[in-house]
């Protein structure tokens, strides 16, 4: 039987060993590269087009759901398995929105039967644990203003003024122009019910989306 093949995209090189010790006590699950930044996230896809995909949701100090979408782009047959460490619902949900195929924290105790479930059954994986952090937030929600959901790319730009971050840099950061930062932005705002971006980041907070 031919092992599975997984891309492993972490931007801390210890995460990545961990990923691999794990990885390497299972035969049918065989790490055929690493990338360390969204970029070379897609290159490395684009160039392997390997089975599975475990993805760090957070990388260079940002949340990036919308990298699952560009992986799928570039190598649709591939499943894409977020991994992260944060608990926060609402990162997780964009990623999952913009095409990964499940979710488990980065303490690989379910990484393996994620990324089994994923690859042999045909249907998604979410963490337990993440589960629970969902219908927590669920419960709440009748104690928080209603929000529009965010798309992926606009809840990047979210996470980026949040890091105190000017269009122009968002802009180049994302690869963008910044006539389509503003416009994420203008969106955002309305999606928050806000008119500036100090609003915004408070009406987020109170959301629990940052």
């Amino acid at each position: 039987m031919n092992a599975w093949r997984i891309l492993v995209v972490d931007d801390h090189p210890v995460v990545v060993d961990g990923i691999r010790n794990v990885l390497a006590a299972h035969p049918d699950l065989r790490v055929v590269g690493e990338a360390s930044e969204p970029a070379g996230a897609v290159r490395m896809a684009a160039q392997l087009q390997p089975d599975a995909v475990i993805l760090d949701l957070r990388m260079g100090g940002r949340f990036t759901p919308e990298t699952s979408a560009s992986v799928k782009a570039v190598a649709p047959g591939t499943k894409v398995l977020i991994h992260t460490a944060a608990e926060e619902f609402e990162p997780v949900q964009a990623a999952l929105r913009a095409g990964a195929d499940g979710a488990v924290f980065k303490d690989g105790r379910d990484l393996v039967l994620a990324l089994r479930t994923v690859l042999t059954e045909g249907v998604s994986y979410l963490d337990p644990r993440l589960r629970a952090v969902r219908g927590a937030a669920r419960r709440g929600d009748a104690d928080r203003a209603p929000v529009d959901p965010l798309s992926p790319r606009e809840y990047d730009v979210l996470c980026a003024l949040a890091l105190g971050q000017s269009t122009r840099e968002i802009a180049s950061e994302l690869y963008l122009a910044e006539s389509t930062v503003r416009s994420y932005t203008k969106a955002l705002l309305t999606k928050l019910g806000v008119r500036s971006r100090i609003e915004a980041l408070a009406v987020a907070r109170r959301a629990q989306l940052i």
